[in-house]
């Protein structure tokens, strides 16, 4: 547990080992507070008075850019109570400071130009890292996202959730939206999209964690490979503006920050090593298991997202699907400043 509210001691300070660079840059802003948003077993959520959000975390849980991760557990908070920067910690409530003096800064780090790899045949280093994750993948349970994505690349029936299962309202619109983008690629996405904004439960639901990891793929095909996805930033900025009160704010921050380009440690790894080609090894394995320790459904549907959109991109290459019309100068990347929080 991250709290303990059994822990009746007057002020405790935990001291922070890592710090996410947006949770750096939103700490240092003069003036920075607002209240507890969410408590959770393993993280507190923190919104500022802007609306910007940043995060607590056990050590250990994969780096984020909007994460604060800390050694030991905080006692006593909950949803509501007040928080503001002060010197170099965080003060929440009447008796928790997160001290941030000794943290250490966390910066993803983009793919390596150097070691990425020709764009045809991903689609055959995206199958056998489902070949090697598939095997594993229990009859219920958000692994048959995964479990889905394989069988409608081999023209097989999607898995059926028993009944009860809490999949089973979230899966039949994602594999629909699968089945599109592996046909007839992402350009539709922006309006597609909107049928799983907010599907499923919890502060980041499925549909929006599968979305999230379609739009980090694209930001980084078109950084890496340009001209392969026939896909405009300005359908995805639209869809995050009609997003903005349909999912939670955690979910909207989240997502924003993925179409950006900026997402949880483990993914950008595991893109980097896709990107590379050739056959899947231990370090995905690592990237993916670290992925999935992200929440109980988070890191299966974002691993889904990702995939699909780099098996959508490799059919849309391979099939000379280039994009009929020049590239506006610019729109190469979603900029952050231009998401709505």
């Amino acid at each position: 547990m991250l709290y303990d509210r059994s822990d009746h001691s007057a002020a405790i300070t935990r001291r922070a080992t890592c710090i996410g660079a947006r949770a750096k840059s939103l700490v240092a802003a003069p003036g920075y507070s607002g209240r507890v948003l969410a408590v959770l077993p393993d993280a507190v959520y923190l919104s500022g008075r802007d609306g910007e959000i940043l995060w607590l975390c056990r050590e250990g849980a994969p780096r984020h850019g909007r994460g604060v991760l800390l050694p030991l557990p905080l006692q006593r908070l909950r949803p509501g109570e007040d928080f503001y920067v002060e010197g170099q910690g965080i003060k929440i409530g009447e008796d928790i400071v997160v001290d941030l003096s000794r943290a250490v800064l966390w910066i993803p780090e983009p793919p390596v130009w150097g070691e990425i790899g020709p764009s045809v045949g991903m689609n055959g280093t995206v199958r056998r890292l489902m070949e090697l994750l598939v095997p594993g993948i229990c009859d219920d349970g958000p692994g048959l996202v995964i479990r889905g994505l394989s069988s409608i690349l081999d023209g097989c029936d999607e898995p059926i959730p028993p009944p009860g299962s809490l999949e089973l309202p979230i899966l039949s619109p994602i594999f629909g939206l699968m089945t599109h983008c592996l046909d007839h690629g992402v350009s539709e996405i922006g309006a597609r999209g909107k049928t799983l904004i907010g599907l499923g439960p919890g502060l980041t639901p499925c549909g929006d964690d599968f979305l999230g990891g379609l739009f980090f793929a694209a930001h980084w095909l078109r950084e890496t490979h340009a001209g392969m996805l026939h896909l405009e930033t300005r359908s995805i900025f639209h869809l995050l503006q009609w997003a903005r009160n349909r999912t939670h704010p955690v979910s909207r921050a989240i997502l924003g920050d993925l179409a950006a380009g900026e997402g949880p440690e483990p993914l950008h790894r595991l893109l980097g090593l896709l990107l590379r080609g050739g056959d899947p090894d231990g370090r995905a394995l690592d990237a993916v298991d670290g992925l999935l320790r992200m929440g109980h459904t988070t890191g299966w549907y974002m691993l889904a997202g990702l995939l699909t959109c780099l098996l959508a991109a490799d059919k849309e290459n391979s099939e000379g699907m280039a994009r009929t019309s020049p590239q506006v100068k610019g729109d190469s990347a979603l900029p952050s400043q231009a998401v709505v929080r």
